[in-house]
């Protein structure tokens, strides 16, 4: 099995790291720290952030050029100067915070759910579906950890973990519709907890495996995995693919596992290219 170690990429120190994203057309590198509300974005070597405030799940690149996130108490639009609610989440009463948000090729945004508190945790979560032509739908209930997200470069089939089964399913994806169907099991992660993913340009699932400092690559046809990236810190909660050249991976952390690495963003380049970002499609929104 191919093996390689990544470097670190970022000093900045998260109490818990998730949802990294690379803009190619804008060049921004993003991530978010949930539990301090905080989005960061680096753009050549220089790191900046934006308080909201909120424990913020995930925060993805929009149309407009701002950011779309998914907060406690709604789905807010992150400009560099203000964030701005365009969907309370209040009418989904077992929405307590979000989890992760990716979007499809039509610019939907899929948000999952899951308790704020451990005690609370047999309660779930779901998985959502949001665009503003269509507010807000369920699309899954009874999730526990709702977490990694993504699509083949078809847009045929959609992935998706909850990190309590520990697996990653595969869904029929109706791209017209935004709909789901025929969930079927295709990798079983024997060690660890998976957590973010991300998938590159041959169809391979890069998952972070929460627990083992490590993210490993993925056939989701075999179920088998072929490389593995050694992380310098136990917790490593997500992934992505990005770069000048789209092989880098970024991968976010935990700061709270006790060592002197933990919390970081870490970097490494794998010679394989990750698909283009999809963005949220926030049409002719106009902040008021």
């Amino acid at each position: 099995m191919k093996q390689l170690e990544a470097q670190l990429e970022e000093a900045v120190k998260c109490l818990l790291g998730e949802g990294p994203c690379y803009d190619e057309k804008t060049g921004i590198l993003s991530w978010v720290d949930i539990k301090t509300g905080t989005l960061y974005k680096k753009k050549e070597g220089r790191v900046t952030s934006i308080q909201t405030g909120q424990y913020l799940g995930a925060a993805v690149p929009a149309d407009s050029g701002n950011y779309v996130g998914v907060l406690t108490t709604g789905i807010y639009l992150i400009t560099d100067k203000t964030i701005h609610k365009i969907y309370t989440l209040n009418e989904f009463h077992d929405f307590q915070r979000a989890n992760d948000a990716k979007c499809d090729a039509e610019g939907r945004l899929w948000l999952g759910s899951m308790p704020l508190f451990e005690d609370d945790m047999d309660k779930g979560g779901n998985l959502y579906c949001y665009s503003m032509k269509a507010g807000c739908r369920l699309m899954l209930g009874g999730t526990k950890i709702s977490n990694g997200m993504a699509w083949s470069r078809d847009g045929q089939t959609m992935y998706y973990i909850d990190s309590a089964r520990k697996q990653v399913d595969a869904f029929d994806y109706d791209m017209q519709n935004g709909m789901i169907g025929n969930r079927r099991k295709v990798i079983e992660i024997p060690v660890g907890v998976p957590d973010g993913m991300t998938i590159d340009e041959e169809g391979m699932l890069w998952i972070a495996l929460w627990g083992t400092g490590s993210v490993g690559r993925f056939c989701p046809i075999t179920g088998k995995m072929s490389e593995r990236i050694i992380v310098p810190t136990l917790n490593v909660s997500s992934c992505c693919l990005g770069g000048p050249e789209g092989d880098i991976l970024y991968i976010t952390t935990s700061g709270e596992g006790g060592g002197n690495g933990d919390g970081f963003l870490y970097s490494v380049h794998t010679g394989v290219r990750g698909l283009p970002v999809n963005r949220f499609d926030d049409g002719k929104w106009m902040l008021q």
